[in-house]
């Protein structure tokens, strides 16, 4: 892979590759079944402009986006890059004052209760979400009987897992034992189930089609076992300066929250919570300077941290040095480990100070 001359920011190198294998790994372990691709949020923070041409090319052919101006918006991605028309559809489903903008657009909706059902009826193709357990968007189970839905229209049922990380947890057995249900209800119309971590926890959950989000882009679909899809992104940050110490019981940055001794090396690297590097990762984290592993000291500031990189030889702390954040070292639910949060939040909160690049 040819590496881009990265400049004096931020920058987030996804690997368009990766995301590819990934998700040809996940159709795989679908066992042939129709694999979607889920990129909202602008493909979870990575740029749905090259995400979503990447996976068409791949095969691709059915979007999920949690938004009406989000499907708008890969809709004229998909325009642009002179691909074929894909089917997109949007989880948040369809205001009354949406339904002329969803048919000019052609996104199918996800219509999520009964009042959708209503002012939607006739109006164009849509999917139906039945709630098995997450108690959020959907339909309430108990509403089966008193659906009256236009079923000409009708393209998909769906449900969403609550719990698929945890492939031990008997909320998983309990939502698929509701769902059989609801796709005995609604016979002959496609259904869909499996999110990225549902893929992996067998046939049974995945019906027509699969909907893999998080481990297109490499995070891990389940919480106790090896991650089986790649790493496709690297963050990494310049080095500011360089700084030797030269006393003991020298304080770093802000409330004094740290304390190093004389001939530490801190490098003052370009990221901060401005960049959506989380405050919570304060002498928590660490980077890797040219494969050596660096701590972080102090705080995360707004626009910086510092790093100990005592351990990196002299003649690497150069000007160009740059430190990697997240990469093959550290994956992204490594880092969001640290921080007490999830790979999703880390890749979502990057700012836009922190430049994508997608290297060939």
């Amino acid at each position: 892979m040819k590496m881009p001359d990265f400049p004096y920011h931020p920058t987030l190198e996804v690997n368009l590759a990766a995301i590819v294998r990934n998700y040809m790994r996940l159709c795989a372990e679908g066992g042939g079944r129709r694999c979607a691709a889920v990129v909202k949020a602008n493909a979870y923070g990575l740029g749905v402009e090259r995400i979503a041409p990447a996976l068409y090319e791949a095969g691709c052919r059915e979007f999920f986006v949690a938004t009406l101006d989000e499907g708008v918006i890969l809709g004229k991605v998909l325009v642009t890059s002179s691909l074929q028309p894909a089917t997109i559809y949007a989880f948040h489903g369809c205001r009354e004052g949406q339904v002329k903008d969803f048919l000019a657009h052609a996104i199918i909706p996800v219509l999520n209760d009964i009042p959708q059902l209503e002012y939607w009826r006739d109006a164009g193709k849509y999917a139906l979400h039945i709630d098995t357990g997450m108690c959020r968007l959907g339909v309430s189970f108990n509403e089966l009987d008193v659906l009256q839905p236009a079923t000409g229209n009708l393209q998909l049922i769906l449900s969403h897992l609550a719990c698929a990380n945890d492939p031990a947890h008997p909320k998983n057995a309990e939502q698929l034992a509701l769902f059989k249900v609801v796709v005995q209800r609604f016979e002959g119309v496609d259904a869909s189930l499996a999110n990225s971590s549902g893929i992996f926890l067998g046939k049974a959950y995945h019906f027509d089609l699969l909907r893999p989000g998080c481990s297109l882009y490499g995070i891990s679909p389940n919480i106790s076992l090896p991650n089986p899809v790649e790493n496709a992104v690297t963050l990494s940050a310049p080095v500011l300066q360089y700084r030797i110490v030269d006393k003991d019981h020298t304080t770093v940055g802000y409330s004094a929250a740290a304390e190093v001794n004389k001939g530490t090396v801190l490098a003052t690297v370009e990221v901060g919570y401005a960049d959506g590097f989380l405050r919570a990762l304060g002498n928590k984290a660490c980077g890797y300077a040219s494969g050596v592993r660096v701590p972080l000291v102090g705080r995360v500031s707004m626009d910086m941290v510092s790093m100990d990189v005592t351990a990196v030889p002299e003649h690497l702390r150069t000007p160009e040095l740059r430190i990697t954040f997240i990469g093959e070292e550290q994956p992204v639910d490594v880092i969001a480990k640290t921080a007490g949060t999830i790979g999703y939040e880390i890749f979502t909160r990057l700012g836009a100070r922190v430049q994508r690049v997608y290297p060939d």
